[in-house]
């Protein structure tokens, strides 16, 4: 009897193990990424969206539908960005799990790529989530919000590559984390055109809230919900965006296998 000779690993084992490692916290990450965008919907959708409503018609449309696809933009980056951090240092420091994965016929490159594909893959997962929340509220009038999620996706895991090579490089304890979130993370939360148009911003804002990816997602994401951007202003953010996603995969896929090989 012929044996039939197995399949070659790929990147998709990396995310078969996350998955069945992560399935004892799956309560506990269900029940965040309905809690997070419940508050924000009503703390800043409808409590603040009223006051917005009442002062101003700016926008032409209501707050809650302005602001609701660029907090799923702006959750989607932050749960990338998490996922990319400790969770990194952690199979390289403390579990050295990726030391066991470098251990089997996995290359360095496939455990860094599906890595990455993790990070999409819960990204896309609690976006979904997010909308779902936000359409409850109403804020959702257009069926093609659903591109919302990819967009935010797509954003989110651009950035995540980026931080996630620097995760690969990090021996410490993750301290410069705790950096990055107050310096990066949060500036692009508040000063991408989530909560008002980056037109508010003073001119040199303007230039660095062009490069931050979430301006970009953030864009697509409200294009999706409420229309207004033309087909090519729509490529130019994507085109930003798949160029910080090459570029970070190619740094993380470097870093991992630096890290594996030593």
């Amino acid at each position: 009897m012929t044996v039939a000779p197995r399949s070659r690993p790929s990147a998709w084992r990396v995310v078969e193990y996350q998955f069945l490692y992560s399935r004892h916290s799956l309560r506990t990450v269900l029940a965040g990424s309905l809690v997070t965008p419940l508050l924000y919907t009503l703390a800043l959708g409808v409590g603040l969206g009223s006051v917005v409503n009442h002062n101003s018609d700016e926008l032409g449309v209501p707050y809650l539908e302005f602001v609701a696809p660029a907090l799923l933009a702006a959750a989607a980056l932050q749960v990338g960005t998490g996922e990319a951090t400790f969770p990194i240092v952690n199979g390289f420091k403390w579990w050295r799990t990726y030391h066991g994965m470098a251990a089997t016929p996995l290359t360095p490159a496939q455990i860094a790529i599906g890595q990455l594909y993790w990070i999409a893959i819960r990204v896309f997962a609690s976006a979904f989530v997010y909308l779902g929340v936000v359409a409850c509220f109403g804020a959702c009038r257009r069926w093609q919000v659903i591109f919302a999620v990819p967009a935010a996706t797509f954003a989110a895991t651009a950035f995540a590559a980026v931080i996630a090579a620097v995760a690969a490089t990090i021996e410490s304890d993750g301290a410069p984390f705790a950096a990055i979130n107050r310096f990066i993370v949060t500036p692009m939360f508040l000063f991408s055109g989530t909560f008002y148009p980056i037109t508010k911003l003073p001119e040199w804002a303007r230039v660095v809230a062009y490069a931050s990816p979430l301006w970009h997602g953030t864009e697509i994401s409200r294009d999706a919900a409420i229309g207004g951007l033309s087909g090519w202003a729509v490529a130019g953010h994507l085109l930003f965006l798949l160029v910080w996603l090459v570029a970070g995969t190619g740094l993380t896929v470097w870093r991992f296998r630096v890290r594996l090989q030593r």
